[in-house]
């Protein structure tokens, strides 16, 4: 069968179609193909399956398998050939390589692939699309990773016997920390990790098995662990790499590393905790070369934008950000004064501990080691004559005071605080031992935040929500709703990414009289609902609306707001 046949059998094109791009080919003597994608009558992922009949060879979706094709197929095809001719290597056996081409007729390129690798080529057939994507992840990310990860062997170090007599442990006669099945494993642990974007991994020991779990997107996902005999040399060699005492298994100890990726670099920290079974071991991925977003990109609504750029821009005051452990309050901080950044302003940090070094600002790590914590670190910076101060988070009365009487007095002061939402921030201030007057005389909003995960637009697909759930969110049954169903993508969850949603509470003359009376959060949360404060379930309502959350994420992440 010719392709125009096999396209119009299989519902690709119609008879019209057909008969309007073989008048095309009369007066261009393009191939049919060429000019059916030129025409928009089939797109380069309706087209490949049917070119692979055609041929009579496999068709193969790419993005089920590149992230996992090995380092050496890859490097067998130079990267100006894969980007020139939009081929991708996929198999090496026999001295036969297998390329994936969405253009199975382009002699030239399978003519320069065997001249230039030495090896027959054996096409199969993937969409263009997913064959740029491959190429754009294997040749511009994953072979720069492991380039640059390599680094890691560099690092000999020495065991003495103290060392490794030191309370044995079942298996450490199997493997030590400088063996190289360890320094691989090592390696590869924080490859697999950046590569499936996660924040932390966490190596827990069981009594007779490992656990290994990568947090992606604020949720912990299982995955393959070493084996049990080999826990304890990769806790060693983490722990050598992190600078920690490898001979103290006892107490709980903490430590950093970096590692180049690419042009820049991650920032590892390790945590090393005791159990019954041995030591656990968390480390913190921190993308220190990623740049700071703007504003408008933090996911923060038109209104509440508007008057958040008001305050932020204020002289002096006070400017609180409030949410759990990783919930993006750093990264909002940080996104502020990269906002409000000026030659003529002095801005002084002081953070427990420095996440991103910014270049226009002056940063300080809180050292508790040394005696220098929050309060004093702040009392010192009022010395350093600072336009706006930003206080990495507020723990006690004395950093609370300090940072208020800072905003009193001329300074714009920003700093974290850990409540579930905005109204909370005052009674917290108040709990702490602070006086309200000073709490209202300073404060001049409370932006509380989440971060809440979004549908993979890879498996995006629209579903039904069951009546009780629609009424708890406020939704309608004309609401479009989606979800993702699961692909290779996003780790089969259904979700590809978070993004940020905010409240803001800016106090007006009846909620600061409410604060010097004392009042409880939920009577200061109702006032300013009434006064147009869009709440946290709000907001992420919204983004269901938008297509961009499901109504099951929205439960999850605003169900202790609701209880509060």
């Amino acid at each position: 069968m010719k392709i125009g046949e096999i396209l119009l059998r299989d519902r690709v094109i119609s008879q019209e179609q057909l008969d309007l791009a073989l008048q095309a080919q009369q007066k261009t003597h393009d191939r049919l193909g060429d000019i059916v994608l030129k025409m928009g009558f089939a797109t380069p992922e309706s087209m490949a399956p049917i070119l692979a009949k055609y041929f009579d060879i496999p068709f193969v979706r790419l993005g089920d398998i590149y992230k996992d094709i090995k380092s050496n197929i890859i490097d067998a095809v130079a990267p100006e050939l894969a980007q020139r001719f939009h081929v991708i290597p996929i198999a090496l056996e026999n001295h036969t390589l297998t390329v994936a081409t969405f253009d199975p007729l382009d002699l030239i390129a399978i003519d320069t692939l065997r001249l230039r690798t030495g090896y027959k080529v054996r096409c199969v057939v993937s969409p263009e699309n997913e064959i740029i994507e491959a190429v754009d992840y294997c040749y511009n990310y994953l072979p720069r990773l492991e380039e640059h990860v390599e680094n890691f062997n560099e690092l000999e170090v020495k065991i003495s016997p103290v060392d490794t007599a030191a309370e044995p442990e079942e298996g450490q006669l199997a493997f030590a920390a400088t063996d190289q099945p360890v320094v691989q494993y090592a390696k590869s642990l924080i490859v697999q990790a950046v590569n499936n974007r996660a924040s932390d991994i966490h190596l827990q020991p069981k009594e007779n098995k490992v656990e290994l779990c990568f947090r992606t997107d604020g949720v912990l996902h299982h995955m393959n662990p070493p084996p049990k005999a080999m826990l304890p040399a990769i806790t060693t060699r983490i722990k050598i790499l992190a600078g920690l005492d490898i001979a103290e298994k006892r107490l709980p100890q903490d430590g950093r590393f970096r590692v180049k990726i690419g042009k820049g670099e991650i920032d590892i920290r390790v945590s090393c905790f005791p159990t019954i079974y041995g030591e656990s071991i968390v480390l913190r991925l921190l993308d220190t070369s990623a740049p700071l977003l703007g504003l408008e990109q933090l996911g923060i609504e038109t209104q509440d934008m508007r008057h958040y750029q008001d305050i932020i821009f204020r002289s002096y005051g006070l400017i609180l950000v409030t949410g759990p452990t990783g919930s993006g309050k750093t990264t909002t901080l940080y996104t502020t004064l990269n906002q409000i950044k000026a030659d003529t302003k002095n801005i002084i940090t002081l953070e427990d501990p420095v996440e991103y070094r910014l270049t226009f600002i002056q940063q300080t790590q809180v050292n508790t080691q040394i005696g220098l914590d929050f309060a004093r670190g702040l009392r010192s910076i009022l010395r350093q004559d600072p336009d706006v101060i930003m206080v990495g988070e507020i723990r006690d009365r004395e950093t609370a005071e300090i940072a208020i009487h800072s905003a009193l007095t001329g300074h714009l002061v920003f700093s974290t605080l850990h409540t579930n939402d905005a109204a909370s921030a005052s009674v917290r201030l108040t709990n702490m031992g602070v006086e309200p007057f000073l709490i209202t005389s300073s404060l001049l909003g409370v932006l509380a935040q989440r971060l809440i995960r979004t549908i993979c637009p890879h498996c995006k697909e629209r579903v039904s929500v069951a009546p009780k759930v629609l009424e708890d969110l406020g939704l309608s049954a004309n609401d479009q709703i989606y979800k993702g169903k699961g692909c290779s993508r996003c780790l089969k969850s259904g979700y590809l990414g978070r993004m940020g949603v905010y409240e803001l509470l800016i106090p007006n003359e009846g909620m600061r009289q409410m604060i010097l009376n004392r009042r409880s959060s939920e009577e200061i949360r109702s006032v300013a609902q009434k006064e147009g404060m869009k709440s946290l379930r709000q907001a992420a309502v919204l983004k269901v609306k938008q297509g961009m959350t499901t109504p099951q994420e929205v439960l999850r992440i605003t169900q202790d707001v609701e209880t509060s």
